[in-house]
C-alpha cells in the first residue's frame, strides 16, 4: 500500500512539475519562434504540441527532477537567495535546451539548419533567462496542488495561506491564461511560411506576364 501511494504520488508530480512547464514556456517560447527565430506558425505550433506530448511522457520529469538533483547537489533551497536559485535554474534549462531542441525542431518539421541552430540558441538563451521563471513556476505548481509547500520569500503570502480550492482555482486560471496567451500570439502572428509562398506565387506570376509582353 505504502509503494502505491509513492507511485501515485510520483504519477502526480510528473503531471503537475509538466503542466507547470508548459504554462511557463510555451507562450514564451512560441512567441519568440514566430518572431525573432523566423518559424512558421505551423512549425511552432508543431513544436509547442511536441515539446509538450513528450514532457507528459516523461521529459518533463527529466528536467524537473534533474532540477532537484542539482539544486540538493549545490546546496539550494527554497531558503536560498532568489538571485541564486535563479541563476542556477537558468543556467540548467539552458544546458537541457541545448540537447532537446534540435531533436525537437527537426521532428517538427523544420529542415533549414540555420534555423534549427538559432532556434537551438534563442531557446539557450531563453532558458538562461526565463529558466527561473520555469523553476518557480515548477515551485509554485507544486504548492497551488498541494504536493508540496513552497517557502521562496518572492512567493506571495496572499496566496500562501489560501484554502487548497482557492490554490488549485488559481492553478486552473493560469494554466487557462497559458493557453489563451498561445492562442493569441498564432492568430496575430502571420505565417511566414504562407508568407513566403505567397511571395514566390506573386514572383511567378509577375514573370509570366513579363515573359507574355
Amino acid at each position: 500500500m505504502k509503494n502505491i501511494r509513492k507511485i501515485g504520488r510520483g504519477l502526480a508530480q510528473h503531471i503537475v512539475d509538466t503542466t507547470a512547464l508548459n504554462a511557463a514556456a510555451n507562450p514564451i517560447i512560441g512567441g519568440l519562434e514566430v518572431t525573432a527565430f523566423g518559424m512558421s506558425d505551423e512549425v511552432s505550433f508543431n513544436a509547442r504540441i511536441f515539446a509538450s506530448v513528450v514532457g507528459y511522457l516523461g521529459v518533463a520529469s527529466l528536467i524537473s527532477r534533474g532540477r532537484d538533483y542539482s539544486r540538493s547537489l549545490f546546496k539550494i533551497t527554497d531558503k536560498t537567495s532568489e538571485k541564486i536559485q535563479q541563476v542556477h535554474d537558468g543556467a540548467f534549462i539552458a544546458a537541457f535546451n541545448g540537447f532537446f531542441c534540435p531533436i525537437m525542431y527537426t521532428y517538427s518539421g523544420e529542415t533549414d539548419v540555420k534555423k534549427i541552430i538559432y532556434g537551438t540558441l534563442g531557446a539557450m538563451a531563453v532558458g538562461s533567462i526565463f529558466g527561473g521563471t520555469f523553476g518557480y513556476s515548477i515551485d509554485t505548481f507544486r504548492d497551488l496542488i498541494g504536493l508540496k509547500s513552497c517557502e521562496r520569500e518572492s512567493y506571495p503570502e496572499l496566496i500562501k495561506k489560501r484554502k487548497s480550492s482557492v490554490k488549485k482555482g488559481i492553478a486552473g486560471l493560469l494554466i487557462g491564461t497559458s493557453i489563451g496567451i498561445n492562442a493569441g500570439i498564432y492568430a496575430l502572428t502571420p505565417d511566414n511560411h504562407n508568407i513566403e509562398n505567397l511571395n514566390n506565387y506573386e514572383m511567378k506570376v509577375d514573370g509570366d506576364e513579363k515573359w507574355k509582353h
